[in-house]
């Protein structure tokens, strides 16, 4: 069986708790065409690396179709593929994706259903909300594995199709809304990220207000680069 997820930093938490490998693909899929999962573009990666000025473009694409071979080599084979996914946007697309890559495969697909909140030790406990599930321990996580499902023939259909619409839609940006994956303007944060921009503060003191006050789960790169068109207009 392979685990996959869409946070690389779980994945690499939760691959210390399971004791092998898993496929951790960061794809950002909460921003910009999706379709760059397929086709040749390489716009999406020029941002990227531009903003984050960590990895160039090809390095970037590189190592995620690296990354999305070892998924469909083990589709091509017939393995069981397990993805654990939560509500946060990058997620919950790459759970349709993957359901799009297996709609007419007979291979085993589960889904562990991981939460974005937990209770907290001490007294008196209270829920914490969770903005990603790079905040999970990977041995915590280990807990829903009793909540695994499989994902039958129909609800893949179904998820794919989404995925298919979410695709063709285009969207710069997606947010989650009541469950549903909604297409928003690439300015859908603007107002709330210029409200914590102080003067004097740089950048990098600006995307930790940012990432810490507005907890939906947005990259550290993303909010860099509305900061700079905020800079500009």
């Amino acid at each position: 069986m392979m685990d996959v997820v869409f946070n690389e930093s779980f994945g690499n938490a939760l691959a210390g708790a399971l004791q092998r490998s898993v496929v951790g693909l960061q794809l950002d899929l909460q921003v910009g065409d999706l379709g760059r999962l397929t086709e040749e573009s390489t716009d999406f990666w020029q941002m990227k690396a531009q903003l984050e000025g960590t990895e160039t473009a090809t390095e970037l694409a590189q190592t995620v179709q690296r990354r999305i071979g070892q998924l469909q080599a083990a589709i091509d084979r017939g393995d069981a593929i397990r993805v654990w996914w939560s509500d946060h946007p990058d997620d919950r697309l790459g759970f349709m994706w993957v359901c799009s890559l297996m709609k007419d495969v007979p291979n085993q697909l589960t889904q562990v259903k991981v939460p974005l909140e937990r209770v907290t030790s001490g007294s008196p406990t209270a829920i914490q909300q969770l903005v990603s599930l790079a905040e999970w321990d990977g041995d915590a996580a280990l807990a829903f594995l009793d909540g695994a499902t499989d994902v039958p023939a129909s609800e893949r259909l179904a998820l794919s199709d989404e995925w298919a619409q979410q695709v063709a839609e285009n969207a710069p940006l997606r947010v989650m809304v009541n469950g549903h994956t909604l297409g928003v303007p690439a300015d859908f944060w603007d107002k709330l990220i210029a409200a914590e921009i102080r003067p004097n503060k740089s950048i990098i003191w600006t995307i930790g207000r940012v990432l810490g006050e507005l907890p939906v789960g947005l990259p550290d790169w993303w909010v860099r680069g509305r900061l700079v068109a905020l800079h500009q207009a």
